[in-house]
């Protein structure tokens, strides 16, 4: 390989003297001359006459020049001999003007950059080259003497908005939808002398254009000064007709796109479906994530923890336009028209491929523990999409069963995990998987997990739960004048034992059965208590026992031994003052022995105030 400065050509690059894999029907010749071959060249397929597919001609017809080896320094050479002085020449590759047809006249071209022809570079030789027409080489000059392309915006409402079309070749055509977005959007508005937001429009949106379809593919950054500048599939050449005419909106904004969901079970889902141009219209599934889904949850006000995208028109097909395919967002984007998409109306899908959209609810699903002998106990099961269904036990933990028991109205700092196992035949669905929380919950949907009905369990991972431990059995009813007629029992926590009260009202004795924490009744038992009724509000006695076997406190206080005289005994050391906002019987002048702490404990749980002398 020589660089044409040798002097000898045994100061070329090559191999070894002797070493080839050639024989003699590859000998080689030249042929000298004191003159450069005349060499006539020129653009072809560019949007102005500075740049374009580059076409030689060397006497015998037009032919193109193969792109190996072509970089800037080529280019230059080019541009210089048709006068495009003064820019910066930039060497283009791989038809990127379209492919020529014909003859491949050069390939392998080495210029030093100061040559006055191609002829005068390195090269094969006219005709010897291993390349086709998807090689073939291009140049832009941007030279002082460049003719600016034209455009236009035709069929709209207004200057802003239409049918884009340039004009090239003495005629007007258009451009093809297929990948044009709002960045190529941008660049054409930016050549309009709009510099504001851009949107990309396809499907004619502005109506079907004639004539020739100029530029397909087209790819650009947004940053570009000149569509020209974007890599497109060559001038006139495109697989569209003029339904998929690229239009533009410059100066859009994206305040105008409004969204729903629709057809959904609750209000937080259901299919998605935008509101451009006066028309609803839904959003392809392609490529539409859970990120995606939290840009919509944001803009509809929903939370966004645990949104989810729903793919296969699960919420039903939609009809009409779909307006967006390939939706690609970030997820700090406060619309999804911010997001990166296809043109608005372009699309490779059908309406079932709709795609639907899960928020976070503010309405909780509905939660049960299931097949326990008491509500606060059982397996646990959620309502969703219509059916109840299990939570399989991956992740889950206290802090998520301290949610469960708030939620169900039976709160519990030591609630117990447990095998759901014993609570009989759960539901087929699964619902839930990978349930983390926080403790700020108030839902266990709106904890961290996975996506409803995704899950790796089988039920013998289902979660149950006891809210409460189990303590003793014991009588609870109220106002009776005999206790033995009680019969209705009441399921106490761990730390309760049985009370039973007695107390005279209206000059009757009566009895109240029930729970009662074992610590009130150590303090309590067998005092007589000053106690009044809210009703009558005339001073009474209460005289109050407890036993710590199940069923045990229907018969522990002698009836005989209940008198009105016995009063208060003189040891009011401690009062409970009503408290007006609570339906209790409210206590006054309790004697309890002058237990002050038993009194502290007593009041607050029957009526409010404690109060010392």
């Amino acid at each position: 390989m020589c660089t044409g400065k040798e002097a000898n050509i045994l100061e070329c690059n090559q191999t070894e003297i002797g070493n080839n894999d050639c024989d003699h029907s590859e000998d080689i010749g030249v042929v000298c001359t004191d003159t450069v071959p005349n060499l006539q060249v020129r653009l072809v397929g560019g949007g102005r006459n500075d740049e374009g597919r580059v076409e030689i001609n060397t006497g015998t017809g037009w032919g193109t020049v193969c792109d190996d080896e072509w970089d800037s320094r080529e280019a230059t050479v080019v541009c210089n001999m048709l006068g495009f002085t003064g820019g910066i020449p930039r060497a283009v590759s791989n038809g990127f003007f379209g492919q020529g047809s014909g003859s491949i006249l050069m390939d392998d071209v080495q210029c030093f950059g100061n040559e006055t022809s191609l002829a005068a570079c390195g090269f094969a030789g006219f005709g010897s080259h291993d390349c086709d027409h998807s090689e073939d080489a291009g140049v832009i000059c941007h030279s002082e003497n460049s003719q600016s392309l034209q455009i236009r915006l035709v069929g709209g409402n207004n200057a802003k908005e239409g049918r884009v079309e340039l004009f090239f070749n003495n005629t007007w055509g258009t451009v093809c939808d297929d990948q044009f977005d709002d960045r190529e959007a941008k660049v054409f508005c930016r050549m309009l002398g709009y510099n504001g937001s851009a949107v990309g429009l396809g499907n004619a949106h502005f109506g079907q254009g004639s004539g020739p379809i100029f530029l397909d593919d087209v790819s650009c950054t947004g940053n570009e000064d000149s569509i020209t500048t974007c890599s497109f599939a060559g001038y006139g050449q495109s697989d569209c007709d003029h339904t998929e005419d690229a239009s533009v909106i410059c100066d859009a904004g994206h305040q105008n796109v409004s969204i729903r969901l629709v057809d959904g079970k609750v209000p937080n889902e259901g299919r998605l479906e935008v509101l451009y141009h006066g028309r609803w219209g839904t959003v392809c599934d392609d490529l539409f994530d859970t990120t995606n889904a939290k840009v919509v949850c944001r803009m509809l006000g929903l939370p966004t923890g645990n949104a989810e995208a729903v793919h296969g028109a699960r919420f039903g097909s939609g009809s009409g336009t779909i307006w967006l395919d390939n939706v690609d967002c970030s997820g700090t984007e406060n619309s999804i028209a911010e997001c990166r998409h296809q043109v608005w109306g372009s699309n490779n899908c059908d309406h079932t491929e709709d795609v639907g959209v899960r928020c976070g609810s503010t309405i909780e699903s509905p939660v049960r523990l299931a097949g326990g002998s008491t509500p606060y106990e059982g397996r646990l099961e959620i309502f969703h999409e219509g059916r109840w269904g299990t939570v399989c036990n991956n992740g889950f933990d206290a802090t998520a069963a301290k949610i469960i028991c708030n939620s169900i109205g039976y709160p519990s700092d030591t609630p117990s995990l447990m095998s759901a196992s014993g609570f009989g035949t759960p539901p087929s669905t699964i619902w839930l998987d990978g349930v983390r929380c926080n403790g700020n919950e108030t839902a266990i949907d709106v904890c961290t997990h996975n996506r409803f009905g995704l899950n790796s369990c089988t039920h013998d991972k289902d979660v149950a739960i006891m809210c409460r431990s189990h303590g003793i059995k014991c009588y609870h009813c109220d106002g009776l004048l005999d206790p033995q007629t009680c019969n209705e029992q009441v399921q106490c926590s761990a730390g309760e034992v049985c009370e039973e009260a007695a107390f005279i009202a209206n000059g009757e004795t009566r009895f109240s059965l029930t729970c009662q924490s074992k610590l009130v009744c150590d303090a309590l038992q067998g005092n007589v208590i000053g106690r009044r009724s809210i009703a009558k509000r005339q001073g009474q006695t209460v005289q109050v026992k407890c036993c710590d076997t199940p069923l045990c406190n229907r018969n522990l206080i002698d009836k005989s031994s209940i008198h009105g005289g016995h009063g208060s005994h003189g040891h009011s050391t401690t009062g409970c003052q009503d408290d007006p906002k609570m339906d209790c019987n409210a206590l006054d002048g309790i004697n309890i022995c002058a237990n002050v702490q038993a009194a502290k404990i007593y009041c607050p749980l029957h009526c409010g105030l404690c109060t010392s002398p």
